[in-house]
């Protein structure tokens, strides 16, 4: 599911819709929440899902009190006495929009109401205008799930012809999106979608209207209401200033040393009230590379060893700074400099997977000279060392400015996999240990799949461009056409009486297909994407996590 960096690059995007609202006119940035059950998802006969809760709190329907008429579908979805619906049956009024992150959660308020979101794996957020919006919502049809009656249940809005891109794929079937909800604004919207409908909603209503200080850390909103129904450690980024996420790392060391917890210091940080709130396997993988930490190190090694706990007080904090940087939001959270809100970011996705993904379904890793050497004197790149035992063997400072170095995938059973370059040997009296390494492919060869990072999601990558496309793509302007006389002096035949069009001049050139070099430099060769299922629909697997 999205990590913090793509939920930063959400958040930044909502901030620059808020911006131009500003800068048009639209003080107040007013906008709405709009909910559309049509689109959520009803969980199987084997395990359940629940795509919608409600935190009434004290609001009070006599705040908004006009009425308005509810679609058939989303009527049959929600029922008719359950908590929430007069968020489909009142006209909500519209307030400022406000929003902020914590852990895998993002928080938009609007008017009386806040929406939580927890992203499920292909969770995503587009902003768009408000005119496209309302043309896509306008016209739905039944989803992509072989079970006809479901299909009719789980409604997906269908998109028109110019939302595909030129160059990208051709699609055998029609190119649908999955909306659960939407804050519509003056100008603009921004869309929750989730083409597998995993992503979870979570509506929290007050008696007043909503303002910034309420998404603020610290806030009665925040502390008692916001964040209850998706659970999280305290955010790294914006809590961090408060010295809250560092003091539920001290609070979580002691619980550690107490309870002698062995468990391997990659599968606590993925722990859900572990100390890795917002980190998933991409950044836990790579945050400890750049320790030099192996994945398996039991938490209490790490915890007990007063110089190595101090290092992971220190590094997390800067390692999770990246997400908010100017740097990086500028690079790898814009959207596409087009009409079309649905197309993919090449540059942007090229970046990130080239810049912010170290060793995490990575072949191989620049490493920094700093970096190396520490590696080299823990002896961590000797096959013979035991890792924990002092390192006796003599080594040299290398004298470049980086090193590349292979990385092994290390498959766990409970699917945290493991992605590192140590070579020494892991202790025996570590509890849990991966020895076999698998060959994977690289991150940035996988095609269509969807993978890492702000631009990779499900809707985007259907118009990422397709080389077979591609070379049907004609560079430049045909030439000119060949000048000709209406009438030749020359007839057709010695018996015929019809004179015959004679050209007077040469025709220009035709244009020529892209050449390999110019297809390669648009995109890397992309392998077919496999089919399977997920969720209520059918459709193509993701590579995401």
């Amino acid at each position: 599911m999205p990590e913090s960096q793509v939920l930063r690059a959400f958040l930044h995007r909502i901030r620059q819709i808020c911006n131009k609202a500003y800068l048009k006119g639209y003080l107040g940035e007013g906008g709405l929440p709009s909910h559309i059950p049509r689109a959520w998802a009803e969980g199987t006969a084997t395990k359940a899902h629940e795509t919608f809760s409600v935190d009434i709190g004290d609001y009070s329907e006599s705040l908004e009190p006009t009425q308005v008429p509810v679609d058939q579908h989303d009527d049959k979805k929600f029922a008719k006495k359950a908590p929430g619906r007069y968020l489909l049956t009142q006209q909500l009024k519209d307030g400022p929009v406000h929003a902020a992150v914590r852990g895998k959660s993002l928080a938009i308020s609007a008017g009386y109401h806040a929406i939580v979101v927890h992203f499920a794996l292909e969770g995503n957020l587009i902003p768009m205008s408000r005119a496209k919006f309302e043309e896509i919502v306008a016209d739905y049809v039944p989803g992509n799930n072989k079970n006809k009656g479901k299909a009719n249940r789980l409604r997906s809005f269908s998109l028109p012809s110019y939302f595909l891109d030129p160059g990208a794929r051709v699609r055998k079937d029609d190119f649908k999106i999955n909306i659960l909800a939407a804050i519509v604004m003056e100008e603009d919207v921004l869309v929750i979608t989730d083409f597998s409908r995993m992503s979870q909603i979570h509506v929290v209503s007050s008696g007043r209207m909503l303002n910034r200080e309420d998404m603020r850390p610290g806030s009665e909103l925040w502390t008692s209401r916001l964040w209850t129904r998706f659970r999280s450690a305290p955010e790294w980024i914006v809590e961090t200033v408060t010295d809250l996420a560092l003091a539920g790392l001290d609070e979580w060391r002691q619980r550690i040393i107490e309870d002698h917890d062995v468990t391997p210091i990659l599968d606590v940080l993925l722990q859900v009230n572990g100390p890795g709130a917002g980190i998933g396997q991409h950044l836990a993988n790579d945050l400890l590379f750049e320790m030099a930490l192996h994945p398996d190190t039991p938490s209490f090694s790490v915890c007990s060893d007063d110089s190595l706990y101090a290092e992971l007080r220190a590094h997390i904090p800067r390692f999770m700074e990246t997400w908010k940087s100017e740097m990086y939001l500028e690079r790898c959270a814009s959207t596409p400099n087009t009409n079309n809100p649905l197309s993919f970011n090449t540059g942007a996705n090229d970046h990130f997977l080239a810049t912010y993904v170290r060793v995490y379904r990575k072949t191989r890793v620049r490493v920094p000279a700093t970096l190396y050497d520490l590696y080299q004197s823990r002896g961590l790149l000797d096959p013979d060392h035991i890792i924990g035992t002092p390192y006796r063997k003599p080594w040299t400072s290398t004298d470049r400015q980086y090193k590349f170095l292979p990385v092994r995938l290390f498959k766990d059973s409970q699917k945290n996999n493991r992605y590192h370059v140590i070579l020494a040997k892991p202790p025996p009296t570590w509890v849990k240990i991966h020895t076999e390494a698998t060959l994977f492919t690289d991150v940035a060869n996988t095609g269509f799949a969807t993978t890492l990072g702000p631009a990779s999601f499900f809707e985007p990558m259907q118009n990422k461009a397709d080389p077979n496309q591609l070379t049907l793509l004609r560079a430049g302007k045909r030439g000119r056409p060949p000048k000709a006389s209406l009438i030749s002096s020359r007839p057709v035949s010695q018996h015929s009486h019809t004179f015959q069009e004679e050209s007077t001049g040469k025709a220009g050139r035709p244009c020529k297909p892209l050449t390999k070099k110019a297809i390669k430099r648009i995109m890397a060769v992309p392998r077919s994407l496999p089919r399977s299922s997920t969720g209520d629909d059918k459709e193509n697997v993701s590579e995401r996590v």
